[in-house]
């Protein structure tokens, strides 16, 4: 594996080293973009800062460097040159040298990369693919992503190009290797991207035709032709009008014998190291299956391995699937946390109580994904209703489950997954022998002793490797004696569910009897948390982390950077232990403290300079925060309950995820604060509960929810929090169109918390209703007011506060502000909102930031319609109908200037039906009439018809149009989470 990858968003090795700042990231990316050629620091400092640069670039680049050089491999180095820094790395370290240099192997000398990809069989179709496929594994999006500069632009269209190119190659190898049906599933997704792509298209009517489809053959190239007249005026090309004469005669040749694929040790994508052995054959049958069924679950005893082998069916078929593969990891949760924790992966914010699982539907309904339910065993009713639900309601949608049992609903095909054969078992055993040290005396070992542990152990993975742990201190020999002590009970390959779990049971029994009485103890303590933890938090929950190291060297805790966790099994084990010794409610209580002060002091965190690494940390610690919010909720305290759900709030608002934002919800509900039908229930406001009700009330107009939004800013103002209260005042008549009142309450937000005392003041609130001040003057047309003293007060109070997110708040309204002005430079002001909005994952500033670019740019004609789809898609899934109506307007406006206004009158009556668009005012209200005005001249009477076809569709099948009326986007991973 490629040691930097920048073929998609920037990572050092499989993504787990972090790679320091924003800047940081963006500085090696520059470097990475000139593998091995110096690039000179003024470059660099424009690659790095943008439209911002810093005062002493040849200072600021040079400290960046040293902050960088620390972080980096041994295979990376930076170096100083004369002209500036360079990259020193072996290409095969840097996943865009490889790329290019795996399909320049396939090339003829002398020729471009781009042109001559394919130009030689090599050594026939299986070697042609192999390349082919180890090049494109490495393709994980937008190369670069990292940087927003022209100078970068060229480099990413000639990558861009050669892996079209190559997709298009691996195709036709597919075909010619006798798998047309593959060459099909790879084919389509380029296709449909760029129809007037004619090469692919004729590649994809000779693989239908061999897959016994000549229909779908020549209707993809009636679509093709049809473009080409509509859209340039031109007929396809000789070649491919040649090849439709061909079909239409049947004249081409049948399918080839299917060519086997390369068998092991022959040149192949190199397999993850230390990770997979002994499944080829039923990654090939898993692979098959998921062809012929829509859920397909994997079965079989704990530690055999179902995740893993997940992991490398999803990669082997993600090309199959446009919309690519989303994975939902449910071990850390319980039954309820099915559907939230999907609902974080769709970043879902929008659901009505009790139809969490309908939205989900709802959202994958549009799109052709692959769906990984990983762990389901413990959660298993759960996940049977929810995969039913979207095999029935999301037809594009298939999901591959793994559990220890069947899910036994419609449509399932199970693959029981056993443990690993002798052989298979004793390289594992090997492997991870070796894995400990390098060294280890494994050729002159009597085999007989590695074929007694396996067989002892049934072949198990896990615990093979946990007694490979072992194997080092004690050797095999020791081993064997140990393993026959008194756990004998491992032999017999037990099948049944019962027996399969004393059989890990044991495993874990065995390693944790080894342990002295501090070992012990803290072993069976620390399976209180529920993800990786800093030593700090051991200590204060489990009293004493000394023994840590101890139990790291035994494998029965894992090391993650800074964090320790436990296996899932081994926490069970744990939980047992703490259960049998009635320690469950005194350790839950400590957990649960530790957790509401770590919410509060990353609330803390994310309001200043050091958000990032916050909001990293929340993630980090979202199991454990989870697991005391659900200790809370039944046991109290309600003040630490909402201390948790505040910082649940800001965080579910700021990122757009309903599974953050439920949680802070239901603690307001638990401890009274707010009714069942979600208005305030209390005389009386804690500030924590103020706090988490304002960001909730911000949630509420985000969803077009004004009426409820608008009672809990009563509420609020009420209460005694008016700043709170106006500011959400001010954004629930904005959206109602109300521009004077918006602003007066704005106004009023910024009167309160100006007017107390200063250690008081909430800058973060403070910017929101100044932005809304300023915004308010914008949209009404004000030209007397002094709004550029109104944008530098914004700017002051965000540098002020210093957190990413506040100043992509401010670098968003200065854009938004120049967007509806006219000046040229807004563009520069909102690429630097989302930059540093994406800093701490604040999907929603980001969201909006992006949305005025790309609205802005389309409404202009800068931009093709297909770069609005993943806009809409976007606020769609967030549930912000606010927002997902104003896209449809830009597209609206879009469609007009093409000419398109049947499609466009059509959309504009239903925005205008919708309760949940905002009526349009200002500068939209006059482009809406100039939409009107076209589309009355150009339709006559056929306009009120269209009109009222637009009033009747709802706001359902009026998105489902706006999707049709966009082609396919291009790989955006800011918007598709």
């Amino acid at each position: 594996m490629a040691v930097l990858r920048v073929l998609g968003p920037l990572a050092l090795g499989d993504g787990t080293v972090a790679v320091g700042s924003a800047r940081q990231r963006r500085l090696l990316a520059a470097l990475a973009l000139r593998l091995d050629e110096p690039v000179p620091v003024d470059l660099l400092a424009e690659l790095v800062w943008g439209a911002t640069p810093p005062a002493d670039p040849v200072g600021a680049v040079q400290t960046n460097v040293a902050r960088l050089r620390r972080l980096l491999p041994p295979a990376l180095a930076v170096e100083t040159t004369p002209r500036g820094y360079r990259l020193r790395a072996d290409r095969t370290a840097v996943d865009a040298a490889a790329f290019t240099d795996l399909l320049d192997r396939l090339a003829a000398p002398g020729d471009t990369a781009a042109n001559r990809v394919g130009t030689t069989d090599g050594d026939g179709p299986p070697a042609r693919l192999a390349v082919l496929d180890a090049a494109l594994a490495l393709w994980r999006g937008r190369p670069f992503v990292d940087l927003d500069h022209p100078a970068v632009e060229p480099e990413v269209a000639r990558l861009d190009e050669l892996h079209r190119h190559a997709v298009e190659e691996r195709a036709a190898a597919l075909l010619d290797a006798g798998r047309p049906a593959d060459a099909v599933a790879a084919l389509e997704p380029l296709v449909r991207a760029e129809p007037l792509r004619e090469r692919a298209v004729g590649v994809l009517m000779r693989a239908l035709v061999a897959a016994g489809r000549q229909a779908e053959a020549l209707d993809a190239y009636a679509a093709l032709r049809t473009r080409l007249a509509e859209e340039l005026g031109l007929d396809p090309s000789p070649e491919l009008r040649e090849l439709e004469g061909r079909v239409l005669r049947q004249e081409l040749s049948p399918p080839p014998a299917p060519v086997p694929r390369a068998a092991p040790g022959r040149v192949a994508p190199p397999p993850p190291a230390n990770s997979f052995v002994g499944r080829g054959p039923e990654l090939a049958l898993a692979v098959a299956l998921l062809g012929k069924s829509r859920l397909v679950t994997l079965t079989g005893p704990g530690g055999v391995g179902k995740t893993r082998l997940a992991r490398h069916v999803a990669a082997e078929v993600a090309t199959r699937y446009p919309d690519g593969v989303l994975l939902a990891e449910l071990g850390d949760g319980g039954p309820g946390d099915v559907e939230p924790a999907l609902a974080g992966r769709l970043r879902i914010t929008d659901a009505e109580p009790g139809a969490l699982r309908e939205r989900i539907v709802e959202v994958l309904a549009p799109q052709r994904l692959l769906l990984v339910l990983d762990n389901c065993e413990h959660v298993v009713e759960r996940t049977a209703t929810l995969a039913e639900a979207v095999v029935a309601g999301a037809p594009g949608v298939d999901v591959l489950a793994t559990g220890r049992e069947a899910l036994r609903i419609d449509a399932e095909q199970c693959l029981p997954v056993a443990p690993l054969g002798p052989a298979d078992a004793a390289r594992l055993l090997a492997d991870r022998i070796r894995a400990g040290d390098p060294a280890a005396p494994l050729d002159g070992v009597d085999g007989a002793l590695v074929d007694e542990v396996c067989a002892r152990l049934d072949g198990l993975p896990l615990a093979l490797e946990l007694a490979a742990a072992r194997a080092l201190p004690l050797g095999l020999a020791g081993l064997v004696e140990a393993l026959a002590w008194p756990l004998d009970v491992l032999r017999g390959g037990r099948r049944t569910a019962a027996a399969r779990h004393r059989s890990l049971r044991d495993v874990v029994a065995w390693s944790h009897g080894l342990l002295d009485e501090r070992q012990r103890t803290l072993f069976d303590r620390m399976a209180v948390f529920a993800g990786p933890v800093e030593p700090a938090a051991v200590a204060a929950v489990c009293g004493d982390a000394a023994a840590l190291p101890d139990l790291v060297e035994r494998s029965l805790v894992v090391r993650r950077g800074s964090r320790f966790t436990m296996l899932d099994t081994l926490r069970a084990f744990g939980r047992s232990r703490i259960a049998e010794r009635g320690e469950g409610p005194v350790l839950r209580a400590r957990h649960a403290a530790w957790a509401a002060g770590l919410a509060a002091e990353l609330s803390r965190a994310r309001r200043g300079r050091g958000e990032p690494a916050a909001v990293r940390r929340f993630d980090a610690h979202l199991a454990d925060l989870r697991r005391a919010h659900a200790w809370l909720l039944e046991n109290g305290p309600h003040d630490d309950l909402l201390r948790l759900a505040g910082l649940f709030a800001e965080l579910g608002y700021l990122r757009c995820r309903v599974d953050l934002v439920e949680p802070a919800e239901e603690a307001l509900r638990t401890a009274e604060v707010v009714g069942a039908d979600g208005r305030v229930a209390v005389r009386r406001l804690s500030p924590a509960a103020a706090r988490t009700l304002y960001f909730l009330a911000s949630v509420c107009w985000q969803r077009a929810d004004l009426d409820l939004a608008a009672a809990r800013a009563d509420a609020l103002v009420a209460l005694g929090f008016p700043a709170y209260g106006h500011d959400v005042r001010s954004n629930v008549h904005l959206f109602a169109g109300r521009i004077a009142a918006a602003g007066a309450a704005a106004e009023a937000a910024r009167d309160a918390l100006l007017g107390g005392p200063a250690e008081g003041r909430d800058d973060e609130v403070l910017v929101a209703a100044l932005i809304d001040r300023l915004f308010c003057l914008t949209y009404a047309g004000d030209t007397t007011t002094d709004t550029v003293a109104r944008e530098a007060e914004i700017v002051e109070v965000a540098e002020r506060a210093g957190s990413s997110t506040v100043r992509a708040w401010a670098e968003y309204a200065r854009g938004e502000h120049r967007t509806e002005r006219g000046d040229p430079d807004a563009a520069a002001h909102l690429r630097a909102a989302v930059a540093l909005a994406e800093e701490a994952d604040s999907a929603f500033v980001a969201g909006i930031a992006r949305h005025t670019l790309l609205t802005s740019a389309v409404r202009h004609g800068g931009a093709p319609l297909a770069e609005l789809r993943p806009l809409l898609e976007h606020w769609h899934r967030s549930g912000s109908w606010n927002h997902t109506w104003v896209a449809v307007r830009a597209l609206v406006e879009a469609l007009s200037g093409l000419g398109r206004h049947g499609e466009a009158a059509t959309l504009l009556g239903a925005l205008r039906a919708s309760p949940r668009a905002t009526p349009a005012f200002g500068p939209d209200l006059e482009r809406e009439q100039r939409v009107e005005i076209a589309a009355r001249a150009a339709l006559g009477p056929r306009l009120d018809a269209a009109l009222a076809e637009g009033a009747g569709l709802g706001d359902a099948a009026a998105f489902a149009l706006a999707l049709r009326l966009t082609a396919v986007p291009a790989a955006s991973p800011s918007l598709r989470t």
